[in-house]
């Protein structure tokens, strides 16, 4: 999607990457998920997530990463840790270990 974004400046027409995160779907129960570390606290309704993406669109963003714990994970977390770090750290999260 960076690389569209790139592609097509200009052209009137924009990219934008929403990763959205654990959402409150009825995915995470139907796939067993729900149990995970990743569900836990307070998580955005699916409602909230689209709303967030469409601003950001809107606001000409080419990725937008919902919510704070998503932001650390997918966008601070391998700028200043190695990958195997990240994956342990993540890995623990989503199997409350």
């Amino acid at each position: 999607s960076e690389a569209l974004a790139t592609e097509l400046e200009g052209s009137g027409v924009t990219v934008t990457a929403l990763c959205p995160g654990p959402t409150k779907t009825k995915f995470a129960e139907s796939a067993g998920a729900d149990k995970s570390g990743l569900f836990s606290g307070n998580i955005p309704t699916a409602s909230d997530v689209a709303s967030y993406g469409y601003q950001a669109m809107k606001d000409g963003k080419v990725v937008a990463v919902h919510g704070f714990k998503n932001k650390l994970s997918a966008l601070v977390m391998p700028r200043l840790f190695p990958r195997f770090i990240v994956r342990k750290a993540v890995n623990k999260i989503q199997n409350n270990k």
